[in-house]
């Protein structure tokens, strides 16, 4: 009798082993019955509506396709030590792809290899990195392009040799570079004088450059920043020196960007569709992981925006962060 019920509860614990384990792989199915991911995307930074729209859309698609995601940065742009160090933490933590829009594509490249060593999809969004083959595809703004847009739109505003400020993100950076050669190669035949200054993507440091050059030089023609925060902070420091008439292009179309041209702040934007490329970028690396083909560059797009089609562009923008 005794070994009958010795026979008993041991047959009794196995099943319920066994139930627990079914209940532990049920857990990690979504509820299409395929198995659940564990993402990160790690973006340049968390402190700009730009970055907070592609969070959105990263989200967003991770509750759609039943992801685990977590979205991560470090307090500012420029400090890509920092980002290597948390892509390098989500590799060590076992994520099962990474998305990573890089601040300093160079200084990003060795954990890249490693993810890619270690058989973890990448993709890489906003600002590709050219030497890393083997990333799922790269979702972003042509930059360049986008660039010449900007240089287009002033164009017809500008006389031969007239002197225009570009005030531009970290010196080295890609995503500033392509922006600032493509507007300058757009006003080539006017053979400009460009006065060009790194204000890091910082707000505060732009309104002190703007500052600067108008006290050595108020022959400014127009200005182009290459991101919002700075042309915020550069329209800060034209009012400060009574100079609000010079035109001011702003480059990502982030909610507050938005907001400066429907006030008559900022004469054009450059708008960029950083929710759908949060979004494409977590869909991307999914569909890798299912064994479906990727495109291996994705262009998000860019379009000029003015006082004539800004309010519609606001409402899309404040449906995002919503």
């Amino acid at each position: 009798m005794k070994r009958f019920n010795y026979l008993v509860i041991f047959t009794m614990v196995l099943l319920l082993l066994a139930l627990a384990a079914c209940s532990s792989e049920d857990s990690n199915a979504s509820e299409d019955g395929s198995e659940s991911y564990k993402f990160a995307t790690v973006l340049m930074a968390l402190n700009s509506d730009y970055w907070q729209m592609h969070k959105a859309g990263a989200e967003d698609a991770a509750a759609d396709l039943g992801i685990s995601l977590e979205v991560l940065g470090p307090a500012e742009e420029t400090m890509f030590e920092e980002q290597v160090k948390i892509v390098e933490d989500q590799i060590s933590s076992g994520a099962d792809a990474i998305i990573v829009a890089p601040s300093l594509p160079e200084a990003m490249l060795p954990i890249l290899n490693q993810a890619e060593g270690m058989d973890i999809p990448v993709v890489l969004a906003d600002a590709d990195v050219e030497d890393f083959e083997d990333k799922v595809t790269f979702i972003g703004t042509e930059n360049y392009d986008a660039g010449k847009l900007a240089g287009e739109y002033i164009s017809d505003q500008l006389e031969e040799g007239d002197k225009v400020a570009i005030i531009r993100g970290q010196l080295g950076a890609k995503v500033h570079d392509e922006r600032t050669n493509g507007f300058q190669d757009a006003l080539d035949e006017k053979n400009l004088e460009f006065i060009v200054q790194d204000a890091q993507s910082d707000r505060v440091k732009a309104v002190n450059i703007m500052e600067n050059i108008l006290t050595s030089d108020d022959d400014i023609k127009a200005v182009f920043a290459t991101s919002d925060e700075m042309a915020l902070g550069t329209y800060q420091g034209l009012e400060n020196q009574g100079k609000t008439d010079i035109p001011l292009i702003g480059f990502d179309g982030t909610p507050d960007g938005l907001q400066a041209v429907m006030d008559g702040k900022i004469t054009a934007e450059i708008a960029q569709d950083p929710y759908q490329m949060g979004y494409s970028a977590v869909e991307s690396a999914y569909q890798a992981l299912q064994g479906e083909d990727v495109e291996d560059r994705i262009d998000s797009g860019a379009k000029v925006i003015t006082s004539e089609n800004v309010e519609e562009e606001i409402e899309i923008s404040n449906s995002y962060l919503e």
